[in-house]
């Protein structure tokens, strides 16, 4: 049984000016298996909403330069994506501020991540935006003439050929295979196969995917992974799964 995998996971978008708030939050959803941004003014904000096909931003009311409830109106008036405010402010007329100008729910601070996490989701659902990541026992994923199997963890062409993969480059084939045709950055993909961000200068992804692309060439003149300039990397293939390895 084969099915095709849906290309994209949901994407967030978190604005605030404290690097503490966003690395937590960047974390949290990564680990969740979706794609997150961050933000620390309005600008970086307009910056990534008018690049990325975003679905969910949390907003910070208090901001350097315009504030949250300016931003909100200028989101809510150029793109689709829903918003959930954060403040530490839980009084009633900054959330009627904020809830009849148009944003979809609104949290004060400190809050649980596992809140806002289901909050997030109900919005997402609300709007219609929702990806549920696939739930299928998952033995085996194609894409390009090659077979990855999971349960082994191993990868053959299509003559059935054995491909020496490291343990390192499976992890990463494996994020790259649950989210083909989708741009992943570096710290995405060092958070989902060693559980942490990118360091500085940190060049273990950029020669793990170089190490893939010799090893699962293809006839396409396209090559089976692109860089992205100041985005990442993407498999640029469509991928299939299935319960069985098994042609």
């Amino acid at each position: 049984m084969l099915e095709s995998i849906s290309p994209t996971p949901n994407q967030i978008l978190i604005v605030d000016d404290e690097p503490a708030i966003r690395s937590l939050v960047k974390r949290y959803f990564e680990k969740r298996g979706m794609v997150v941004h961050c933000a620390a003014s309005g600008e970086e904000m307009h910056a990534v909403l008018n690049t990325e096909a975003i679905d969910m931003v949390f907003l910070d009311v208090h901001l350097p330069g315009k504030d949250g409830f300016e931003l909100l109106d200028e989101i809510k008036g150029e793109h689709q994506a829903g918003v959930i405010m954060l403040t530490v402010e839980n009084d009633l007329d900054a959330r009627l501020h904020g809830l009849n100008g148009g944003a979809d729910d609104y949290m004060p601070k400190p809050f649980a991540m596992s809140e806002l996490h289901a909050r997030s989701n109900a919005v997402l659902r609300r709007l219609g935006r929702f990806k549920q990541m696939p739930k299928l026992e998952t033995s085996c994923y194609r894409f390009a003439g090659y077979a990855l199997d999971c349960k082994l963890r191993e990868v053959r062409n299509q003559q059935q050929a054995l491909i020496d993969l490291s343990p390192a480059e499976i992890d990463l084939l494996l994020v790259f295979v649950k989210h083909p045709q989708t741009v992943l950055n570096r710290d995405y993909l060092m958070q989902q196969t060693r559980g942490r961000e990118a360091a500085p200068f940190d060049r273990t992804i950029d020669v793990r995917v170089g190490q893939l692309r010799k090893k699962l060439p293809i006839r396409d003149e396209q090559a089976l992974f692109k860089t992205v300039r100041g985005g990442g990397y993407m498999l640029t293939q469509a991928v299939e799964r299935a319960r069985s390895a098994e042609p």
